[in-house]
Order: structure tokens, then sequence, then C-alpha cells
């Protein structure tokens, strides 16, 4: 099983020797030097936010059992998580007394049975529910199914099409190079509800890999609820000159108290769990991105212009930057800009941006030299999802379940049956043939799964 950091408390200036070093003699834990809490190198100056360790880790593990573990085929023993762990054979080894199949996994010998639907028109209700984006009790009620079954099938369907996504994406991650897009989004709901979500998508297809929210299940001690009205979020102010665009990004950055410092304005959670701060999920997000990018001999990650995104991708990232089997550049769209950045240096650190025709890039781990080569072609594809989520979403759902269930559902379809340029971003990815409508998606993905 593959093995998550789980000490986030250490210097992440790149360059400095105690970079992703965990209790270095050189670290001050728990500075308050700078008026908040931080761990202090005093080989560099760097003052990193203090991170929640526990915090983090253990919602780490809580989205890993929804993004990865709700498997539907296979020994469910020996392969009990997507990526990471290994697929084993199996033997057919009879039916049960209701006649299902059993099969025997050729590994351990587990003994377990092969998924069976027997009502799937009520799982054709609940999706035909969501494609037409009716409120919860039209949608039940349309369904003609008690409120119980349908929650019930919601989650089956979602399970269903989750599988059918991983199944398929876990046989082509085997590569030799991946790179990754990731940008935040603020989803808002009514009741003055939300959440913030990180979104990574992959570079040459637009496909969507990864969508986690800052809402948890777990209990959260006040002082990590998010609980906040103030919005720093960094924007690109409107201006035909990219060199403006970017000064004016870092100004803004300036303005917080300190550069993680990323509060989304107000949002309210929404029952049973606890909104956490951005900073935290940023560490979260990237943790779970190993799912794919382990797979991958080299690997690059294009991230928004944000803090708190680049420590935790260099955190997720740290064994294979200091291999130099990854790097990562913050990217920030600009279309066919007149000017031409060269590694102009800009900002309070003086970092060196490039630029070409779909915008600016700044590397973060390596040195660069020319931007021409670095084609983002799908960098639209992180504002298309939104903008499909934001539409598709039921704004009156008040449940971490629903929203995990459908924002997952919603992600499938997504990649599988909305077109661009007459194709879809799965089979432009290489994990589908042809396109989808969803309901030829759920009649496929049965038949997968159900085998």
């Amino acid at each position: 099983m593959f093995k998550f950091r789980t000490d986030f408390n250490c210097c992440k200036t790149v360059n400095c020797e105690n970079f992703g070093v965990i209790k270095s003699d050189d670290y001050i834990p728990q500075s308050r030097r700078l008026g908040y809490l931080s761990i202090e190198c005093k080989l560099c100056g760097s003052n990193c936010p203090w991170i929640n360790n526990e915090l983090v880790n253990g919602i780490v593990k809580e989205k890993l059992e929804f993004q990865f573990a709700r498997k539907l085929t296979h020994c469910p023993k020996c392969h009990q998580y997507f990526f990471f762990s290994e697929r084993t054979d199996a033997k057919l080894h009879g039916f049960t007394s209701a006649g299902t199949q059993r099969k025997k996994c050729c590994v351990c010998h587990t003994i377990y049975t092969v998924q069976n639907y027997k009502n799937i028109e009520a799982l054709k209700s609940v999706l035909a529910s969501i494609i037409a984006n009716k409120e919860i009790r039209e949608s039940i009620k349309a369904s003609g199914l008690s409120a119980r079954l349908y929650y019930f099938y919601l989650d089956k369907l979602s399970s269903i099409f989750s599988n059918f996504s991983r199944l398929h994406e876990e046989e082509v991650m085997e590569r030799s190079y991946l790179a990754m897009h990731t940008e935040g989004r603020v989803i808002k709901l009514d009741h003055k509800r939300g959440m913030y979500s990180l979104i990574t998508s992959e570079v040459d297809s637009g496909y969507i890999l990864l969508n986690s929210n800052n809402l948890t299940r777990q209990s959260v001690v006040d002082y990590y609820i998010y609980d906040e009205s103030e919005n720093t979020i960094i924007t690109s102010n409107y201006s035909d000159n990219l060199e403006n665009v970017l000064t004016n990004r870092y100004q803004q950055n300036m303005n917080r108290n300190h550069f993680e410092q990323l509060l989304v304005g107000e949002l309210k959670p929404v029952t049973k769990c606890n909104l956490i701060y951005p900073d935290k999920l940023a560490y979260i997000h990237f943790q779970l991105l190993n799912a794919f990018s382990r797979k991958a001999d080299k690997y690059d990650h294009y991230i928004e212009h944000e803090s708190t995104l680049r420590s935790g991708a260099l955190m997720a990232s740290y064994e294979d930057i200091k291999k130099s089997n990854a790097d990562v550049y913050f990217f920030v769209p600009f279309l066919n800009s007149r000017e031409k950045l060269q590694g102009k240096k800009i900002g309070w650190w003086k970092d060196r941006w490039f630029s070409n025709e779909l915008g600016a890039i700044c590397p973060i781990t390596c040195k660069l030299t020319d931007s021409a080569d670095i084609k983002l072609h799908h960098s639209d594809s992180i504002d298309l999802f939104f903008t499909y989520i934001d539409r598709h979403m039921n704004k009156g759902v008040n449940s971490i379940n629903v929203i995990d269930q459908l924002s997952e559902i919603h992600r499938v379809i997504f990649n599988y049956c909305d077109l661009k340029n007459n194709t879809t971003r799965a089979i432009t990815f290489g994990v589908a043939q042809k396109s989808y409508t969803p309901e030829s998606l759920l009649e496929d993905a049965l038949k997968m799964i159900m085998s």
C-alpha cells in the first residue's frame, strides 16, 4: 500500500537545504515571530504556516475512502483501493443460493460475490432526475421511490459511475509522462451554504481526474473550522497587459496576513459536517493526486497562482522533485498576449515568468529558458467543469453524502458525455472508444461491473 506523507511542518523553500526536511535543527517550531503560527527555518528565513498534521491525515483517509475505495469489482482484500493497490486475478467459484456469481481470488483465496443489480429501473429513474436537475423533493416524487430508496440508489449510482471511471483510468495511467492542471473554485448553494473545491484535469485531454471539497465528516475543533466572511482569493484584473496582471496578483497577495491565508468569503456548512480551511484542503487534495502521478515516470503539475496550492503540491511531490521526476509550475491563463515574457522577474520573490499564446508560466521547482513548448491546450477544462457543476448541482442540497455522490456522478458524465470539438474528454484521454449519453453510460457501466 502506498504511504502518504504525514508531516507537513517543514521548510518549503525549494532552494533551501531544509526543503521538505522534517525536524531540522534549523527550525523553530510553532513560531509566532510574524504574528501567525508557523515553522521558522533559520537557514533561509522562511515562515511556513503551521499545519495540524492529525487533521490533514484524518481527512486524507476520509477522502481516500470515498474517491478510491468504493470498489465493486475484484478482490476486496487484495485490491482495496483503485491505483494504490494492485489488481489480482480471480476464478469463477460457483453461485450463491440466490443465483449470483461468486469468484475466488487467485492470490489470497478470498471468495466474493459479483455485483448484481436487479432494480435497474430505479437507477435509471435516479439518473433521469439528476440530468433534469430537479429539486430533491421533486426528484424523489418523480422517481416513484421512497426517500430512503432514492438515496440508496443515488449512492449505488455514484459507486457504479465511479467504478466504471476508475477501472478505465487504471488501464491508461501507466505512462512515461503525465501533465496535470489544478485550480480552486467556490461552489455556492442556497442559504449561504457552499464549499471550496480543488479540481484537477489531465492537460492533454482536459479529463477531470479529481474533484475534492473542504467538507468533512470528521470532528474538528473550533479553531480549525472555517468561519470567515473575508475573501482573499487572488484574481486577475482586467488588463491587456500581462505583466500588469501578474504584478497586481502579487500585490493582492501582500494584503493577506500571510501568503497562504486563502479565505473564500462566507460559507456555511451543510448539516452534520464541518468546513475546513482551504489551505488544509490543498494538502489533502494533492496527496490524493499521487493515485495518478505515481503511475508516471515523469510528471509536471501546473497549478493556479496561489501560495496555498504551491505548498500542497510541493509536499505531495517532494520525493519525485528531489529525484528530478516531477516539476511544479504556476500558470495564469491569458490568451493571445501581445507581449512575450522571457524570464521576467516579477513580485516580492522576483519569480521568473514566461509566456506563450495561452498564458504565463512560472517554474517553481526547475529552471526554464523558454515556455514555447509548454502547451496547456485544455487549460479551460476546469472552468468548463466548474460551470457544468454550478449549473447542474442542486442548490438546495443539504447533505455531504449527496453532495459527494452528485459531484462524482457529474465528474463522470462531464468526462464521458460532454462534447467538445465533436469528441469527449474520455475519448481523448484514451479511456473510451465512443461518446456516451448518460443513459448509455449507465448501461455500459453495469455490464462492466456485473461481468
